[in-house]
């Protein structure tokens, strides 16, 4: 299961590089592909945050009950994924009103774009560095087969078996910038 974690880190990392080059063309003054952007976004929402998250801090739940040092660090981690879902709602309905005509302000945009960026990745670095080994020193098999079943199970709809229609674009851009 840890191995599931860290390859679903790896594939929302792949998501947020192709927002950076979007968002990028946009900071460049090009046009960026703005329902690229959203597909990315909606994805964020829909498969890290309904799966990947719950998963995690039912992992995180055992390090707190087993009173590590680190508690502190893991219960910081727990609200991150409150604080993170709240600023992808908002930036999904920014990018939904922007792509409308509703909103024009782009310097709005792009700041709520760079605080997605950057605390979406800098909360994957703090996860694999710091709570992740502690992790696969402290979750036993019997706590991973707790774990499963109180888990939904939904295969990736961008990177999993098949991928979803609705998604199929982004795969196809996805795997041409990792050749």
């Amino acid at each position: 299961m840890l191995s599931r974690l860290l390859t679903d880190h790896d594939h929302i990392r792949k998501t947020l590089n192709l927002l950076e080059m979007l968002f990028l063309d946009l900071c460049r003054s090009r046009a960026p592909d703005y329902p690229m952007m959203l597909s990315i976004v909606v994805y964020i929402q829909e498969y890290p945050e309904r799966v990947h998250h719950p998963l995690e801090d039912a992992v995180f739940s055992i390090l707190i009950d087993r009173g590590i040092e680190e508690a502190k660090h893991v219960r910081k981690m727990i609200k991150d994924h409150n604080e993170l879902e709240i600023i992808t709602r908002k930036l999904r309905e920014s990018l939904e009103s922007y792509t409308s005509g509703k909103l024009t302000n782009e310097v709005d945009l792009k700041r709520e774009l760079m605080t997605f960026l950057s605390r979406q990745r800098q909360h994957l670095y703090v996860e694999e560095v710091k709570l992740y080994p502690l992790i696969k020193n402290l979750v036993t098999k019997q706590d991973w087969a707790g774990i499963e079943s109180m888990v939904p199970r939904m295969d990736d709809p961008v990177f999993g078996e098949r991928t979803r229609n609705d998604y199929e674009r982004l795969s196809r851009e996805i795997e041409s910038r990792d050749k």
